[in-house]
């Protein structure tokens, strides 16, 4: 027995000297083989399968003459099927000894015996409470009954191997988790440092040194050289901060300040640490990281600098720029609000939008707010008019945009207040202005109208007269009188031509667009008013031949041409005849007016399109200078354009252009 104890104290120094957990198991069983003297000393390693727990043969000593059963494939992967009462046996951390051919399983009992084995002994191992496996003696050549004493101490020994197994994992997790430990700081880039406040003594990592430039030994890790490197604007803050935490002030110990970097420039820490404290709670040692969060500090720089940049522009808008929250409260007013209402921002927060405004226009502005929940663009913009501190109000624009969210509380509508107060004054008077225009004019060429017709209306008598009393009297009273008749017409002209400005103006012009035929429309007008010219010229007209047609109001389309065609005739007598072409393009259709007069001056071409304007060189022509402005404002309502080219005494070109329709 003395010599088993021995033995059983050099398994033990084995299993705390080997470094490696196989070998100290290995040498064990040798040791336990030879002062036993048994054949054979094994070891079954427990592992798990999916749900189901399996027996592998893992270790091994044999006495010299016995055959080796490791690596024997039969006594790996085996179930606990096939020795259930070994299961609940040795799991419930209870030895089983005893002879072979005792045994009552006859499965275990003919394993055993095809093995030559006559006796045995099984002592479980656990780890950490853990059923892990178990030793196995086996004898092949004796039938020596297992004394208790014998069997205790063996016990032991499995139950002290299951010790070293505990140590073994928790090395190995401890080994793991460290090893982790140092990946998640290499990933995270963070400096480690670690401080014995006692004695003064401090220590950099790596990336704490590379962080700042450094070398891992370039300088000494002191605080002292740790604090000089802190920025001179940062140092106060961050020796204030470390104090509190020491003196628990604070539970926590971080701050951000500046490390001077060995090119000279400042890099950006955000440094936490942790303390170990003695009985009386004074820091005794502390560990900590510091992360650079230079680029992070430049990012929030820019975003200040972008949202100081958004905020002068918000507040220096010419106008109210506001938000909502989901009850139409306000939330946020910009600087022009006391500008435009004479209220100040603070007393308006929280309120309802519709407080703001004079009380016939909150049903409108109410009816809007709840209509943005139903449309498709969100946004809309009414006219109303804004209450004032003064009590005085204003004609202003509300535009309103909705902000859709999933929550009540992300929930917003944006809008705008623009001050339209003059503008919608202006117009109103304009509008007025327009109508009373227009109502003169319509009046002022009615009752010139009256006294042309009775002016007319006597030369016509007064030259019957005449030739009813005196034939040469007659000649000369002829002579006069168709020289007023000419004048009556021209003002008969011009009235009407104001009269059709007037209208126009007025936007109270009535006119029915309908298809025509170009060629066909045109050749009447050449028809009916261009046939009899008095020097004898007539109109060249070049069509391209078409099915095309425009949409037009016969009447004013009418007076385009004959105006613009009867300009060609006056302003080129003694020249070649006009020439009319006639042209599509581009679902376009083209009429070009051309005669080979006096033309325009290059620098009043513009300007003959506007009211009352004629050419300098034409001052010997009659004209009032209304026909080409009135042709501009026809061809707009039917949707095409006027154009003028010319050259000063060789002539002028007139181009319009219509849409061709279906």
């Amino acid at each position: 027995m003395l010599h088993l104890l021995n033995s059983i104290s050099q398994a033990n120094s084995a299993l705390l000297s080997e470094g490696d957990i196989d070998k100290a198991i290995n040498e064990v069983i040798a040791i336990l083989g030879f002062a036993t003297q048994v054949d054979r000393v094994y070891v079954f390693t427990n592992k798990k399968i999916g749900n189901e727990l399996r027996l592998y043969y893992t270790h091994e000593w044999c006495r010299e003459g016995i055959e080796p059963q490791f690596g024997n494939p039969e006594l790996s992967d085996i179930s606990y099927d096939f020795f259930p009462y070994m299961y609940e046996t040795l799991s419930k951390d209870k030895y089983m000894y005893g002879l072979v051919e005792d045994s009552t399983n006859e499965i275990f009992k003919e394993i055993m015996e095809s093995q030559g084995i006559l006796t045995y002994l099984f002592t479980p191992i656990f780890c950490d409470g853990d059923y892990w496996g178990w030793i196995g003696y086996d004898n092949c050549t004796t039938k020596d009954k297992w004394e208790q004493e014998v069997v205790q101490s063996l016990y032991t020994v499995a139950r002290n191997i299951g010790i070293r197994l505990s140590r073994e994992k928790a090395t190995l997790e401890q080994n793991r988790l460290l090893e982790r430990f140092e990946m998640t700081i290499k990933a995270s880039q963070q400096g480690m440092w670690e401080w014995d406040i006692v004695n003064q003594k401090l220590n950099y990592s790596p990336i704490f040194m590379k962080m700042i430039g450094y070398e891992p030994n370039e300088f000494e890790h002191t605080y002292d050289n740790w604090k000089i490197r802190v920025h001179p604007d940062d140092i106060e803050n961050t020796e204030r901060s470390l104090n509190e935490y020491f003196t628990k002030v604070t539970e926590t110990y971080q701050n951000e300040f500046r490390l001077k970097h060995k090119a000279g420039h400042y890099v950006w820490i955000n440094g936490f640490g942790i303390a170990k404290r003695d009985e009386n709670g004074k820091p005794i040692y502390m560990v900590g990281t510091h992360v650079d969060i230079t680029p992070l500090k430049k990012q929030q720089e820019i975003l200040e600098e972008q949202k100081n940049e958004f905020d002068k522009l918000i507040n220096n808008l010419g106008e109210a720029v506001f938000r909502l929250n989901s009850y139409n409260q306000i939330t946020f007013m910009n600087n022009y609000w006391p500008e435009l209402s004479g209220l100040d921002i603070q007393d308006c927060m929280m309120e309802p939008i519709t407080e703001f405004f004079e009380d016939s226009d909150n049903q409108l502005i109410f009816e809007q707010l709840e209509n943005l929940k139903n449309s498709e663009t969100g946004r809309t913009t009414i006219e109303v008019k804004l209450k004032q501190k003064s009590k005085d109000w204003r004609w202003v624009e509300l535009s309103l945009r909705e902000n859709k969210a999933a929550s009540v509380k992300d929930y917003f509508i944006a809008g705008s207040i623009i001050d339209i107060h003059d503008k919608k004054i202006a117009l109103e008077k304009e509008k007025e202005l327009s109508e009373l225009k227009a109502g003169f004019v319509s009046l002022t060429s009615h009752q010139f109208r009256t006294p042309l017709t009775v002016i007319f209306s006597n030369i016509e008598v007064i030259e019957l007269s005449a030739k009813k009393l005196n034939i040469a009297l007659s000649d000369t009273i002829k002579d006069s009188a168709d020289m007023i008749k000419d004048q009556i017409d021209r003002m008969t002209q011009l009235m009407d031509n104001i009269l059709l400005v007037g209208r126009y103006d007025a936007k109270q012009l009535a006119y029915n667009l309908n298809p025509i035929s170009l060629s066909t429309f045109i050749r009447s007008i050449i028809k009916t008013y261009f046939q009899n010219e008095q020097d004898g010229r007539t109109i060249l007209l070049k069509e391209e031949v078409s099915d095309n047609k425009v949409a037009a109001d016969e009447l004013l389309f009418m007076h385009v041409l004959t105006n613009i065609i009867s300009n060609a005739f006056k302003y080129s007598k003694g020249s070649a005849n006009p020439e009319i072409s006639i042209s599509y393009k581009d679902n376009t259709a083209f009429i070009s007016i051309i005669d080979f007069g006096i033309g325009i001056p290059e620098d009043e071409i513009e300007k003959v399109f506007h009211s009352f304007y004629r050419a300098s060189n034409t001052q010997t022509y009659q004209g009032s200078g209304l026909g080409l402005s009135v042709a501009k404002q026809f061809m707009e309502i039917h949707g095409g354009k006027i154009k003028l080219e010319s050259t000063l005494n060789k002539g002028t070109k007139v181009i319009l252009s219509l849409p061709i329709v279906a």
